[in-house]
């Protein structure tokens, strides 16, 4: 190793706290004298020269750069690049010892997936079961009985019978399975039992198309069962095709006429109320499969507004609600004012579902409608000990401080040193350096996957030091760390939130709040519905605010989303009568939903979110006004609850708004 490269590492080493090596003190200031940055720099410009080199196959200039790269926390990556384009069979030590060296990270997963395929190509039997490790890809899997199959004597039914989890899949299987389902057939494993579970799996949610292959594999009797069932899939109207309702098969039919109940009551509930009442006698549902249904139509129709939802709810007892259910029927009962319903209920629940925030507050608030107040006001006391929607609400009902502990998490400063140092963390701060976060995410998953309790703690803190907020506040959340307030609601950003927020006039807690819900403050977030940034908008809703086509990466740019997503809060908050509430779920949902929601009444603002029709935008809105309290108790030091003391007297009605 070079004199140059020696120095570059010790300094590197020691005084960035990144990598495992001689403490700073040791160093004496003639070594010292190139900055530990621009170093680091260095070695991050060689590193991407390797990769660059590896790629273009020259080999002696790649080898040159490793070793000068000798000690660098991402040298890994460079091998991992090494054995998933060059390495062959022969190789076999040099990979077994990185797999071995690595099998805890994501690179023991993504080198070993690349070698098994280099092994499958090459008909390596022996050595791919060496390597296999369960469960893999599909591939593997098929490969692994090929193998099993090809290097065994004696009884082979025990390899086949591993076919049968490959079977039992809803997709299409690759090519690389087709030797071993076809000498698992000729051992007479493939039933049509078997058949027809895999029909069910590719129905219900798996490949439709792939029914017609399987129908063939059916006895002829049985086949109009699996054309009934690809059409109840493509359009669940088809059901009423009773024509596939003969009889001959009644248990499969029935399985059929469930799941097509299940689909169209969202599509035709008319249709679906009227099938269901007039089945043939020989449709017999199992006592999972009428509970099934009786649920799956109560949140329909109630979703709907349907007039037959009210009936269906009264069809589920008090043990059989799930959280969809119960919450749909605590809807019903707030929209008419029921209140002696709720107090009647909420004793007959289940204890999980009886002892929650929600069901704890709205049983104080029923209790209170009906005049117990001394009663209502010590369950108002229990829920305000919480840290939450319902917390809040509670003590803002009794006008008393909120309860919010702030205890920040803190450990030894060796013990940070130590996991500062470990590979797996150095490796996630160059690849964040580098603008490689999938590969940083991927690593910090596996540390926390993998380390001690104590360790993933100081995880949770390392992340927060490097403003890394949304893997502390994810990290923080597995280990059920909810008192550290100040690392799980950091105030990131805080200066752009601020300005923006100022220059609309709306409040920066709220900013800040809608932020922390969106992306947990990562700038690179997209969701699956095309949200982008760290404000998750839409391009189409960007356009609109900005009033010229937004590109994506300009949405991954921070301060212009900050811009943005808080211009479009404004706008909201002015369309909807300067209600911020009620923003809040435009945001969400989008505006024109949140018109069709407003009652034609004034209703009490807690009885209007629990009426929010999508799941999603109402534990949005309780999580952004919960958020909105923690920031502004945060950055004001005040315990007292002025936010959700405006929601207590506050009325939501459509009346007085204008579209």
């Amino acid at each position: 190793m070079s004199n140059w490269y020696q120095q570059v590492c010790v300094v590197v080493l020691c005084t960035s706290g990144l990598v495992s090596g001689v403490h700073a003190n040791e160093l004496s200031t003639s070594q010292a004298t190139t900055s530990p940055i621009d170093v680091r720099e260095q070695q991050r410009e060689l590193f991407l020269e390797a990769e660059k080199a590896l790629k273009q196959r020259h080999l002696d200039e790649y080898a040159r750069l490793k070793e000068i790269l000798e000690d660098y926390p991402l040298l890994p990556y460079l091998e991992a690049d090494y054995i998933r384009l060059l390495a062959t069979a022969e190789d076999d030590n040099r990979v077994g010892n990185f797999l071995n060296q690595h099998h805890l990270s994501p690179l023991g997963w993504q080198v070993r997936s690349a070698w098994l395929d280099k092994l499958m190509d090459g008909h390596h039997y022996e050595q791919f079961l060496r390597y296999y490790e369960y469960p893999g890809s599909t591939r593997h899997q098929c490969f692994m009985v090929y193998a099993q199959l090809a290097t065994g004597t004696g009884d082979t039914k025990p390899v086949l019978r591993l076919v049968n989890d490959i079977w039992l899949t809803g997709d299409s299987l690759p090519k690389d399975c087709d030797p071993i389902l076809e000498a698992w057939t000729n051992a007479g494993m493939r039933t049509t039992d078997m058949v027809w579970q895999r029909i069910v799996l590719a129905a219900e949610g798996g490949k439709h198309t792939l029914i017609p292959y399987l129908q063939k594999m059916l006895p002829m009797p049985m086949q109009y069962l699996a054309e009934h069932y690809h059409r109840v899939r493509r359009n669940p109207v088809n059901l009423n095709e009773l024509k596939f309702l003969t009889g001959n098969y009644p248990t499969q039919e029935t399985q059929i006429v469930a799941y097509g109940l299940g689909r169209l009551i969202w599509r035709d509930p008319d249709l679906a109320l009227n099938l269901i009442d007039n089945l043939p006698d020989h449709i017999n549902f199992s006592a999972e499969q009428y509970l099934k249904l009786r649920q799956t139509f109560a949140v329909a129709l109630s979703l709907k507004d349907h007039d037959q939802a009210s009936r269906w709810l009264a069809r589920i007892d008090a043990t059989e609600h799930t959280d969809a259910t119960l919450h749909w029927q605590l809807a019903e009962w707030l929209r008419e004012g029921a209140w002696t319903q709720i107090m009647g209920l909420v004793p007959r629940l289940p204890d999980s579902q009886r002892e929650s925030e929600q069901w704890q507050y709205w049983f104080a608030r029923s209790l209170e409608a009906q005049g117990f107040e001394p009663v209502s006001k010590q369950i108002f006391e229990r829920v305000a000990q919480q840290r939450s929607y319902y917390g809040f609400l509670a003590a803002a009902k009794l006008q008393q401080p909120l309860t919010l502990s702030r205890d920040a998490l803190q450990l030894p400063a060796e013990h940070l040193n130590r996991v500062r140092q470990l590979p797996g963390v150095q490796r996630a701060y160059e690849l964040r350096a580098l603008d490689r976060n999938l590969d940083a995410r991927r690593e910090w998953n596996a540390l926390i996957e993998h380390q001690p309790p104590n360790d993933q703690r100081a995880l949770a803190v390392i992340a927060s030091e490097w403003g890394w907020h949304d893997q502390a506040i994810y990290t923080l959340g597995i280990l059920g760390e909810y008192d550290a307030i100040a690392q799980r609601f950091p105030t990131a950003y805080m200066e752009e939130h601020q300005e923006f927020a100022s220059a609309v006039n709306i409040d920066v807690n709220w900013a800040l709040a809608v932020s922390r819900r969106e992306s947990a403050f990562r700038d690179d977030a997209r969701s699956h519905a095309g949200a982008y940034g760290l404000m998750q908008l839409l391009p189409s809703t960007a356009n609109l605010v900005e009033r010229r086509d937004v590109s994506v990466h300009e949405l991954f740019n921070p301060s212009y989303n900050i811009r943005l997503g808080t211009r479009y809060l404004a706008d909201l908050q002015r369309r909807l009568g300067n209600n911020w509430i009620l923003a809040t779920a435009a945001y969400n949902a989008g505006i024109y939903r949140v018109y069709d929601w407003l009652p034609a009444q004034p209703m009490e603002v807690d009885r209007w979110i629990e009426l929010i029709p999508y799941v999603e935008t109402r534990n949005y809105v309780k999580n952004v006004l919960a958020y909105q309290q923690i920031y502004r108790t945060l950055r004001e030091n005040e315990l007292q609850p002025e936010l959700f003391g405006e929601l207590v007297p506050m009325q939501i009605s459509g009346a007085q708004l204008k579209r």
